[in-house]
């Protein structure tokens, strides 16, 4: 029997990287109890710490508070508007420039706090330099650093699987020790989700493998708005062989160094889409071009595209590798590419598009609040920040706003309130089905469940997307909730770390995020940024300037679409663009 166990604080947050973290420091600041959660060990899980990472700011900015070589003239303003037209429009614009406006500040909070600066650079697609570099682990020490000079609950290895409300104000969560295997019920003024994004939904992602979606599925499932969901960001050139590297974003910098792109027959396929730039396209644009090819039947024999520097000499790709941080030294992590075999001198790459974020998410506001009262969002949940793309360094800066943002708004709001009273009778039925797939004898596989579910969104869902696809895929949906979800059952009974179970878990928030993306692709009637519809091939900025919400409602998905506000930034022409340049 599965053990109940209750706790109380006054600030929950749920997940433990980079904005988890700095929103459990503001919470803290303000004198109240926080208790900070994640499935994994704080700072050793996530996606932050696994960064090879930049964090942007506006240039002027950096020339004058760190001493950079910095445009100064590139001011927050500035920086706001490039991340507007990088997101396509669909960005919000009060949450850009907060992004743009508060970013100095907290990166300087981190660089106080002892994280290590490797330097500053012109990141792919900026106009102008706003990289300062440093690494995942180099940032999470100095947030660790942050949260030991405050008195900080943490629950490591703990799954929360649902939001706790009464009369649609949150009261606390629910989940599972995975230490210990007991049923926790906690107690919360507020809770901030700071979750990350859904990317295991793939079969190839770039991302860790605890990023599944629960954010964003415990916050739908308490009525709180969803926004841009339609717009999973995939990046191209990412090994796709051996099995054991995949996902790996070696070769992804690859257009940078000069490297070639080529299908089975050898051929630079992007002469078909960009014959002046050829490799060197956004990033968006490459992954869709990559897709196309492998959809087409023109990849490589383990379904990926070739990516080779056999036509540079070895002084010049040495002289270009050097250059770029995620390259340097042929290492990935703290892992040396040549000792894997991976040495671009002498191997051409098996490669493709692989999910590495989600732009849409949990709709806020600028102070982070969420329409369902006691609930906020930071980081890569919250939707509004990216748009339908997120330029390069924009993640980490996100993360160390919004987390800051979000953990003063939840601390404002605790102030405010009285102690929660529980719905025992809320507690009792997630209880039943938190434990539902351990208690049954009989049922499905837990691990077919995952491989159908990501075989449906690496199908229908990736960069590459047209109608009949989507309808297959919502019924593809239909069946696995009706035939498999619902009779999930773990072969092991065991309580204490069993992965098996907490997939189970895991199973349930994935398959609402595959539904709610493939009916925001099907209603969106165009083509932009990281979706490119086959049946819809241009860029629809007369009817399609408009952000599609996403809502539960009755027990049913609500979906819909509000034009684009915007006062200071500018807007394009009104007008159908073609998105691609194929001929």
């Amino acid at each position: 029997m599965v053990i109940k166990r209750e706790i109380e604080t006054d600030v929950l947050i749920v997940g433990n990287g980079g904005a988890g973290a700095r929103a459990a420091i503001e919470v803290a600041r303000n004198d109240l109890n926080v208790l900070m959660t994640a499935k994994g060990m704080f700072a050793r899980c996530g996606a932050t710490v696994t960064s090879d990472l930049d964090m942007d700011l506006p240039g002027k900015e950096a020339k004058e508070m760190f001493g950079f070589d910095g445009d100064i003239q590139d001011t927050a303003e500035n920086f706001a508007q490039e991340m507007f037209e990088f997101g396509k429009y669909m960005n919000n614009e009060e949450i850009v420039l907060t992004h743009c406006q508060n970013a100095t500040k907290y990166i300087k909070e981190l660089i106080d706090w002892g994280m290590k600066v490797l330097g500053f650079w012109k990141g792919p697609g900026h106009k102008v330099p706003r990289g300062i570099l440093s690494t995942g682990r180099s940032m999470m020490a100095a947030l660790k650093r942050g949260v030991g000079q405050y008195r900080i609950d943490l629950a490591d290895h703990t799954m929360v699987t649902n939001l706790l409300t009464s009369d649609g104000i949150i009261t606390g969560a629910v989940g599972v020790d995975i230490r210990t295997g007991d049923f926790l019920i906690i107690k919360a003024k507020a809770v901030i989700l700071a979750t990350g994004g859904a990317q295991r939904l793939y079969r190839i992602i770039t991302a860790p493998e605890e990023l599944t979606g629960d954010g964003f599925a415990m916050a739908y499932q308490v009525g709180a708005e969803l926004v841009d969901m339609e717009f999973p960001k995939f990046n191209a050139s990412c090994l796709y062989w051996p099995e054991s590297m995949h996902g790996i974003i070696y070769p992804s910098m690859s257009a940078s160094v000069g490297g070639w792109w080529l299908n089975c027959k050898g051929e630079r396929f992007m002469a078909k889409w960009d014959p002046v730039k050829m490799e060197r396209v956004p990033s968006y644009m490459a992954a869709i071009a990559q897709a196309v090819e492998i959809i087409e039947g023109r990849g490589t024999p383990h379904g990926g595209i070739f990516v080779s520097f056999e036509h540079l000499p070895d002084e010049v790709l040495e002289y270009a590798l050097q250059k770029y941080p995620w390259w340097h030294n042929y290492t990935y992590g703290s892992f040396n590419m040549l000792e894997f075999g991976m040495d671009p001198k002498k191997v051409v790459y098996e490669a493709g598009p692989a999910c590495h974020y989600f732009c849409g998410g949990i709709k806020v506001n600028r102070h982070g609040e969420t329409n369902v009262p006691g609930l906020f969002a930071a980081g890569e949940v919250q939707g509004g920040t990216m748009g339908t793309g997120r330029l390069i360094g924009n993640a980490v800066t996100e993360c160390l706003v919004f987390g800051a943002i979000a953990g003063s708004s939840a601390a404002n709001y605790a102030n405010g309130v009285s102690k929660p009273a529980l719905d025992k009778e809320q507690v009792d039925y997630y209880y039943e089905q938190v434990c539902a797939p351990l208690n049954r004898k009989n049922g499905v596989d837990v691990f077919e469940v995952r491989r159908r579910l990501q075989d449906i969104s690496s199908r229908y869902i990736g960069p590459v997307r047209e109608g009949s696809g989507l309808m297959d895929c919502l019924d593809e949906v239909g069946k696995i909730k009706k035939e498999a979800l619902i009779n999930q059952a773990t072969r092991s009974k065991e309580r204490i770390y069993n992965s098996e179970w907490i997939m189970a878990l895991e199973n349930e928030s994935m398959l609402k995020i595959v539904e709610i993306i493939a009916s925001t692709s099907l209603m969106r009637e165009e083509s932009r940024g990281g979706m490119y519809r086959r049946d819809f091939p241009d860029t629809d900025n007369k009817n399609w300037l408009k952000n599609i919400l996403v809502k539960q409602k009755n027990g049913h998905i609500q979906i819909e679409a509000r034009p684009v506000v915007a006062k200071l930034l500018k807007l394009p022409k009104r007008e159908k663009i073609p998105y691609l340049t194929k001929k």
